[in-house]
């Protein structure tokens, strides 16, 4: 009994993922030098957004405003595809997730409220493999343009987009600290349990 009550634990933990955390940039989640480094304060355009905002369970997130510069990536508050509050950057703006994370997805806007073209890239830093490259598209300003990752890494992600990362911004980052088993690893838990269970059953 106490080994089927251990394997029901087991296999509930393990299957079991954190709550997601979504970065919507609301609130005071800004910075006031440049490179996004200091206490929390009130977000204004053209704020920095706080290199803090979002770390946590494990995760350290971080904002650069384009390859090569310490500024963060800056904030932003109407007018991306019908978003408010988001995040924009210069050239290539990255966000990058570093830890065990699971990625599911982010939106991208244009300002004000204009399609303009981008790219997107995510990159998983465990394996430097190439998660998505969307090549040039259209980013349209009359709504959100979303993207589902639902991809787990070890180490983390980065997410880069442009060159057009002025007139587009992101928001609703979407991520879960830890890595979240697939559907088939939980069902291969749960059966290897039943097994587990049956053959304690069988020696009884």
């Amino acid at each position: 009994m106490k080994l089927a009550i251990a394997l029901a634990a087991f296999v509930f933990t393990a299957g079991t993922a954190q709550a997601a955390t979504t970065l919507t940039f609301d609130g005071d989640v800004c910075a006031a030098s440049s490179s996004g480094v200091g206490a929390f304060t009130v977000c204004n355009n053209f704020t920095a957004i706080n290199q803090a905002y979002g770390d946590g369970g494990g995760v350290d997130v971080s904002y650069a405003y384009e390859t090569g510069d310490s500024k963060s990536m800056q904030f932003w508050a109407d007018a991306y595809s019908s978003m408010e509050r988001v995040a924009f950057g210069g050239i290539d703006p990255k966000i990058t997730l570093s830890g065990a994370v699971t990625l599911h997805g982010f939106d991208l806007g244009s300002w004000p409220n204009t399609s303009r073209s981008s790219q997107v890239t995510v990159i998983d830093l465990a394996t430097m493999s190439t998660v998505l490259s969307t090549g040039v598209f259209t980013v349209l300003g009359s709504a959100p343009t979303h993207f589902d990752i639902n991809r787990s890494s070890s180490v983390g992600f980065q997410i880069s987009f442009g060159p057009e990362g002025y007139n587009v911004g992101i928001d609703n980052v979407s991520f879960t600290a830890g890595v979240v088993p697939e559907p088939a690893t939980g069902a291969l838990l749960l059966a290897g349990g039943a097994l587990v269970a049956a053959a304690v059953r069988r020696r009884r």
